[in-house]
């Protein structure tokens, strides 16, 4: 039953309103005066606090100030039961936070009805609370699997991506995961291949079918297929996986160096801007071709436009939003608009993009923009050796460092999520930029099974519970707010092995009362912890848990191959 404080000076009154609550099975606790009422209240946080204005010491607006600052965010109702009549006082002690009020005499059964009004109004904050509390908490839950689903989106579409000489990029989505496809590399032959495709729609259902898309394209130029071949084999691929109502339109561009050509396949995307820097002609190559996932490949027409080149072209292509963008009469920028802009700009995209912005008054675009132009004299003036060479060697030669950090307690809880910036100081000390996903996923297995393990003491049981991983989650948030000690260290050494190969050597230790958990001998069929550790241990060449779980050492190889990866 709930539990209430009665404030008055009067102990006639008090007794009559303690005598008439018990009897409908309320708890009471009562005060002479307001510093009385305080301590009181702080020390059995009463459901609801029943005053007179006038106390000794400390007024009733005073007090019902004071408890509400002690409540914080916990709803604390105060009822004013009062025989003044001034209106000033009661609208005071309103004002500064008092819930509701009754004059004396009143009866009784009017009494109790508010009384009990109040208490719903207690329990109706306390639902609110509890469910805002979990909106928010599945909210952490729903963002950190974004944040996974967004690295692993990153990974698979724009990780494989080749630094290309000539090729410039704005890429503006409407959303975190857009349907917007940029996809680039150089064939084991030297040549060129960028790809430009908008799905339709933006956000994550049209983000889905980029990650077949990157796979199939990458995959097929590193074993040398055709550009033709690789087209109908993301058809088909997308003709089997995507709904009706979402298709891909995108254009390819081949650039032959040896033969001083180009090849384009537009399958309905806006038109192919040439723009020839020489002659300050132009020239657009529109749509040949349905977007793909629409058609079986058997009735696809892949028709390819070749172009001969001097070196003096900036080819540009584009998706929709950029064209499309509106203005206050609803007018598009427009095809023609997008080439004059990029002729009076000397064919600078990031000023394009403010053009079409200055256009439309500053608006933010309604669909996702990406533009890229290839300058052809970048790539002919290289041999084609030059231009692999540019990818190849993105990984100097080893050498030897190393890391140290010490988290205290302090650092524990305003830094919960320090591993990115490690990785980035590795990379930053070593730039194998290929390995860095690896490297992340050994440092953050490490870390949190020290920290949820070792200094947090958490159960991993907890997650084989419905709802498991979120309850681990509040738990782990509620152990790092009343950590107060413990300190973990991540040691990172470094040794160049050779010219092309090197060792990392991660070392994670804590002084927890608990221990990192070693799991050799479970599965992931059998228990839902333990499944980062195994993958940890597939990654590293050398891996051993010491001192009862309380350091963990992981060895990590990785090796320059033909000048790079």
């Amino acid at each position: 039953m709930a539990s209430i404080l009665i404030v008055d000076p009067s102990k006639s009154n008090r007794l009559y309103l303690r005598l008439t609550l018990e009897k409908q099975g309320y708890q009471v606790f009562e005060a002479g005066d307001g510093l009385e009422a305080l301590e009181s209240y702080e020390h059995h946080r009463p459901n609801l606090v029943i005053t007179e204005i006038k106390l000794p010491v400390l007024s009733g607006a005073d007090l019902v100030q004071r408890i509400k600052l002690l409540a914080k965010e916990t709803f604390a109702p105060v009822f004013v039961v009062t025989n003044a009549f001034k209106p000033d006082s009661i609208q005071r002690i309103l004002s500064v936070g008092a819930d509701d009020f009754l004059q004396k005499p009143y009866p009784e059964e009017l009494l109790l009805a508010k009384i009990a009004s109040l208490l719903r109004n207690v329990n109706f904050y306390d639902d609110l609370k509890q469910s805002k509390e979990m909106v928010s908490s599945l909210h952490m839950s729903l963002a950190l699997e974004h944040k996974s689903a967004e690295r692993i989106f990153e990974k698979f579409v724009h990780g494989p991506r080749q630094e290309v000489p000539g090729l410039e990029a704005h890429v503006s989505p409407a959303s975190i995961f857009n349907g917007d496809v940029f996809l680039s590399t150089i064939t084991p032959a030297g040549n060129v291949i960028t790809l430009l495709g908008d799905f339709t729609g933006h956000g994550l259902p049209a983000a889905i079918g980029a990650i077949p898309v990157a796979e199939v394209f990458y995959s097929m130029v590193k074993k040398g297929r055709t550009l033709k071949e690789i087209i109908f084999v993301i058809n088909d691929k997308l003709k089997t996986i995507l709904p009706a109502h979402i298709f891909f339109s995108c254009v390819a561009v081949k650039v032959f160096p040896k033969r001083r050509s180009v090849s384009l396949f537009n399958a309905g995307m806006q038109p192919v801007v040439m723009l020839d820097e020489a002659s300050g002609e132009y020239a657009l190559f529109e749509s040949s071709s349905v977007p793909l996932g629409v058609l079986d490949s058997f009735e696809l027409d892949v028709d390819f436009t070749k172009v001969d080149v001097t070196g003096s072209e900036h080819f540009i292509c584009y998706t929709d939003g950029i064209v499309e963008a509106m203005d206050d009469g609803k007018e598009m920028f427009g095809v023609p608009r997008l080439v004059e802009s990029l002729q009076t700009s000397h064919y600078d995209i990031g000023r394009l993009v403010d053009a079409a912005q200055d256009f439309c008054h500053g608006c933010v675009f309604n669909d996702d923009v990406s533009i890229i132009k290839l300058s052809l004299a970048d790539i002919l003036m290289q041999p084609n050796q030059m231009i692999a060479s540019a990818v190849l060697e993105r990984i100097p030669p080893p050498s030897d460092w190393s890391l140290n950090y010490v988290f205290s307690a302090a650092n524990l809880r305003c830094n919960p999520h320090p591993i990115e910036s490690i990785v980035d100081a590795i990379i930053g000390m070593q730039p194998i930029t290929p390995y860095k996903e690896d490297i992340f996923i050994i440092l953050s297995e490490l870390y949190n099974n020290a920290l949820e393990h070792g200094i947090l003491q958490l159960d991993s049981c907890i997650k084989q519970q419905s709802n498991g991983f979120l309850a681990f989650a509040e738990a782990k948030q509620k152990a790092l707010e009343t950590l107060s000690e413990g300190r973990l260290m991540v040691d990172i050494q470094h040794e160049a092995l050779s010219d092309s190969k090197g060792r990392l050597r991660i070392l994670v230790s804590h002084d927890g009362p608990g221990r990192a958990q070693d799991v050799t001998t479970q599965t992931s069929s059998e228990i839902f912890s333990g499944r980062g550790i195994t993958i940890v241990r597939f990654l590293c060449s050398d891996f051993q848990f010491d001192d009862g779980g309380a350091r963990v050492e992981a060895v990590y190889e990785w090796e320059r191959r033909d000048g790079g990866r």
